[in-house]
């Protein structure tokens, strides 16, 4: 757990590739296409997604038990899909992609950690680990490379009330309670040095473990109810609130006014999360089927102060058995719907509604300033939006974009 001079390449890094800062008027000036796939498996609930280049992103089925990848390179018209069969019962829920390509995922039920070498196929490598606490609910992760150049990955404990730590090369877990009793722990993602933000869904709180001090910090935040997920970027903590229509950024380093807030133009639009690109952010809206943006350098928000409270938290550190075995998979070739509009301007915002009927759009993602990938989970699809001159990758003649192979068949 030496983590000074470590390189993070979890989420939130994703967010500043290319470091193409889109201002409020690139987002609007022009129209955009939104390209929606239906996931193979039926009534899959896709929830969140990974991004590995503008041209591949991969997502979590939560009812179905799989995982999903989908590559952009055509073929005649279609898009191949490829789906690994999880063990029974494991409901993934957040993944991430690691600096050695790996995907790594919580899966809710299955009370374990997995990961996922999507590269290697027919029969891809996939190595769980199993929670040290019984039935914790293992719900979001973040990634970074540990002392010795190796990820490891942070994750909150939704139902242990926990925050923890795999570190593979040592084959540990990590584990801190957090100080707010049935604080319903979720959104992680990991900050500057020391530091590992995390949402408190059942409270109006956000938090921060320091593991060099276990030192757990918790803001009340003002106007909002629950935190689903979040994400740190340039010492800022970007929110939503799932309950209302607030949309937020925490200074972690002020003392006061360290909270600004705004209201999403659509009522009761249910923010689950938000993805960060420089200064600026898009977001999910689950309630009202939409795709928000915000720039706040066009919408001044409403400055208020969230009380924070530090308590000292015990780490417990247990052995992290890896249990490794191989994947099967199946690929889908599959037509996208492809739908062109004009987002709806409201001050700094900038709001789309999704094509498609009864989406839920959860988590979202993007590569840079374009495109931004999001999944939907009441209509089983996952999606892409980008501006409408924003060209579609050719398929190319080898590698992961080419490959058509069944392993054998998903059930």
């Amino acid at each position: 757990m030496k983590r000074l001079g470590m390189t993070k390449v979890g989420v939130c890094l994703l967010a500043l590739v290319g470091m193409n800062v889109v201002l409020c008027t690139s987002a609007v000036a022009q129209n955009y296409t939104f390209t929606e796939w239906a996931t193979p498996t039926l009534s899959s609930q896709p929830l969140h997604v990974a991004v590995a280049s503008n041209t591949q992103f991969y997502f979590t089925e939560s009812a179905k038990n799989r995982i999903g990848g989908v590559n952009l390179a055509t073929q005649n018209g279609q898009n191949p899909i490829t789906e690994w069969l999880l063990p029974p019962g494991s409901m993934p829920h957040s993944i991430v992609l690691d600096a050695v390509g790996n995907l790594a995922f919580c899966a809710y039920n299955g009370n374990f950690l997995g990961v996922l070498n999507p590269n290697s196929l027919p029969n891809s490598p996939f190595t769980y680990y199993m929670l040290p606490t019984a039935a914790s609910g293992p719900i979001h992760l973040d990634t970074e490379l540990d002392g010795v150049g190796s990820p490891e990955y942070f994750f909150s404990e939704a139902l242990g009330n926990k925050i923890g730590l795999l570190d593979p090369t040592a084959e540990t877990f990590t584990e801190w309670s957090v100080p707010t009793l049935s604080s319903t722990p979720r959104g992680v993602s990991i900050g500057a040095g020391t530091q590992v933000f995390f949402a408190e869904l059942s409270t109006h709180k956000i938090g921060m473990l320091d593991t060099s001090t276990n030192i757990i910090t918790e803001w009340t935040i003002p106007s909002v109810r629950q935190v689903e997920h979040l994400h740190y970027v340039n010492g800022q903590i970007y929110f939503g609130d799932l309950a209302t229509s607030v949309v937020g950024i925490l200074n972690p380093n002020a003392a006061t006014n360290n909270v600004t807030e705004w209201t999403v133009p659509t009522l009761s639009a249910d923010v689950p999360d938000v993805y960060v690109v420089g200064t600026t952010f898009y977001f999910s809206e689950r309630a009202a089927g939409k795709i928000g943006f915000l720039d706040p350098s066009q919408q001044a928000g409403t400055l208020k102060t969230a009380k924070q409270v530090q308590t000292v938290a015990t780490p417990v550190v247990s052995p992290a058995t890896p249990m490794a075995t191989t994947l099967n998979h199946k690929t889908t070739y599959v037509t996208p719907t492809v739908t062109t509009l004009a987002g709806v301007v409201t001050g700094g915002f900038t709001e789309w509604t999704i094509p498609s009927s009864n989406p839920g759009p959860l988590g979202i993602l993007g590569q840079g300033s374009s495109p931004i990938f999001f999944a939907e989970y009441f209509g089983a699809r996952v999606a892409m939006l980008a501006p409408q001159n924003t060209k579609s990758p050719s398929l190319t003649a080898s590698g992961y974009a080419a490959h058509s192979e069944e392993g054998m068949p998903v059930k």
